[in-house]
């Protein structure tokens, strides 16, 4: 009975010790289970977190992007040059290949001032009334467009007999100023992404407003040169018109300044500075008084001392213009001499600026081949000679050279 009794005993404690690890076994289950799906929810945090790291890196990239565009474009001074940069910041920006801008233009007409991708014939010969086409549309309306197929869109305009656009999705948006629409900007996805999404038109809009802001800055600042430039001639040409020698001589003195700039390969910045200084080199002498300026006799010491101050003035009156500032210090020294016995600061050789060597071979030279009070004009083969003897003393001698071949190939020609 005993004996019964104890392995009934020990079988319950058999029974009980397997059911422990038995339930010891699920229960280690049940955790590693809930570990695995922890641990997998927390890779699946990681590369959520990964993936959204990665874009708010690509958004900092390309927000940068459009700031160092921003900066880039304040240094921008033609509305072709800064047309382009913000065609291939939109490329660079939305990471495609093809992409158009078009400006209105006088009728009111968009047509392509920059693009990139395009076929040359579509970039040449699009010419978009407001209201017609996407961009056109875009313009009238001030508003974006997204267009999921162009091939199928009924809204997208093109004549017969371009060639098709290779992609599918397109956007749309346009340069405000103010309200107005000053143009439209266009871009194409690429072949392996066929639609765009809210941050591409964000990203595109807001260079689309710094482009639109720096195409009015350019317009403005555009038209106030104009502005400025023809008081300056104003004012050149009442210096001229007082004196029947020497009329005209401003124009001509621009006209060979151009010419030997070129002939130097001379950047076109450079020369347009050159030929905007030969233009008003006299401009000083507005300050200078009519009885001294108009005198056929010859001049006292003092009186001498009077003219030899324009080239001061006209520095004072051109220096406080920005875009004239690489003007005025050609104006100032053009009446150094080479060998430094000129004026006003006695300046020589390479001291003086190559636009000021440049003016003052062609004044002389065309003081010289003009009637005086006192002279008949030089002919124009004793007027070469006398610069080749000012060679080395009063003229630069490689200037002398270049403006003797750019004389006689005028010679050649007539």
């Amino acid at each position: 009975m005993i004996f019964a009794i104890q392995n009934v005993f020990i079988a319950i404690i058999l029974v009980s010790v397997f059911s422990f690890f038995v339930y010891v076994i699920v229960q280690n289950r049940k955790l590693k289970n809930k570990v695995n799906k922890l641990r997998y929810k927390i890779l699946n945090a990681e590369e959520k977190i990964q993936g959204r790291t990665t874009d708010i890196d690509n958004l900092i990239l390309t927000l940068a992007s459009i700031h160092e565009f921003g900066i880039k474009a304040t240094e921008i001074l033609t509305k072709q040059e800064l047309s382009q940069t913000v065609v291939n910041a939109a490329c660079s920006i939305i990471h495609s290949e093809l992409s158009s801008l078009m400006l209105l233009d006088k009728n009111d007409e968009l047509s392509i001032v920059a693009a990139k991708g395009l076929p040359k014939k579509i970039k040449e010969e699009t010419r978009i009334k407001i209201g017609d086409g996407i961009a056109g549309k875009v313009a009238a309306s001030g508003e974006h467009v997204f267009v999921e197929n162009i091939d199928t869109d009924v809204r997208f305009l093109r004549t017969d007999n371009v060639e098709k656009y290779i992609s599918k999705s397109f956007m749309s948006v346009p340069l405000k100023v103010k309200n107005k629409v000053i143009g439209v900007l266009n871009i194409n996805s690429s072949q392996e992404k066929k639609h765009f999404d809210d941050r591409d038109l964000k990203l595109l809009t807001i260079l689309a407003d710094q482009a639109a802001m720096r195409l009015d800055n350019i317009e403005m600042f555009n038209n106030l040169q104009s502005f400025y430039l023809e008081i300056v001639q104003a004012l050149v040409g009442a210096i001229d018109a007082k004196d029947a020698y020497t009329y005209n001589h401003s124009d001509r003195a621009k006209k060979y300044a151009g010419k030997i700039a070129s002939k130097i390969n001379l950047p076109n910045a450079i020369v347009s500075s050159i030929e905007y200084a030969a233009l008003m080199h006299d401009i000083g002498k507005i300050g200078i008084p009519d009885g001294i300026l108009l005198k056929k006799e010859r001049l006292t010491k003092e009186e001498m001392n009077f003219i030899r101050q324009h080239p001061s003035i006209g520095y004072k009156i051109l220096s406080p213009v920005k875009f004239l500032a690489s003007v005025a210090p050609i104006v100032l020294y053009h009446h150094e001499w080479f060998n430094g016995s000129g004026y006003p600061e006695g300046l020589s050789k390479e001291e003086i600026p190559l636009g000021a060597r440049i003016v003052a071979v062609i004044d002389a030279y065309d003081a010289m081949t003009s009637d005086r009070p006192y002279r008949k004009a030089l002919p124009v083969d004793v007027a070469l000679e006398q610069l080749k003897i000012g060679a080395g003393k009063q003229f630069d001698p490689k200037i002398v050279d270049i403006f003797t071949s750019v004389v006689k190939e005028e010679q050649l020609v007539s």
